[in-house]
């Protein structure tokens, strides 16, 4: 059975100074595969100045504006790819009931945890430079001198 999808959010915005006219709506989708994955995915549709409808003609268009931009933001592939990771997600444990825990507060943090973070190492000294011996030049003496 493939994913069935939702419009679970459906909020227009009117214009501060006309109640009836609808500049923005907000637009909320839902996804699910039957198996309890689900996904959600929202945005908003600004309609164009000089085009905004009145409250009573965004009600009738609803259903094609909804349907248009899902399908022009690619909404049903991104709520597949959504579901489809989260069938590889771990899950919780089925019928897990966690044993009463006791912490014990004499325990010491582990070195290189966050609580006792591993020290830096000591710098090494830096080796002793050894003396610098320049060669001697011994002139030899030039024949005919």
């Amino acid at each position: 059975m493939g994913n069935t999808y939702k419009c679970v959010r459906l909020e227009p915005q009117c214009k501060y100074d006309n109640n009836d006219c609808v500049c923005n709506v907000v637009i909320g989708l839902t996804a699910e595969d039957g198996e309890g994955n689900s996904a959600y995915i929202d945005g908003v549709y600004s309609y164009p100045e000089g085009d905004m409808p009145t409250v009573a003609e965004f009600t009738e268009g609803a259903n094609a504006l909804v349907s248009q931009f899902a399908a022009d933001n690619g909404w049903v592939a991104s709520l597949d790819s959504q579901i489809e990771s989260r069938k590889v997600q771990p899950r919780g444990a089925e019928e897990f009931e966690a044993p009463e825990i006791t912490v014990d507060t004499s325990v010491e943090a582990a070195e290189g945890s966050h609580a006792n973070p591993t020290p830096e190492p000591e710098p090494e000294p830096p080796a002793p430079e050894e003396p610098v011996v320049e060669d001697e030049v011994v002139e030899e003496p030039v024949e005919g001198e």
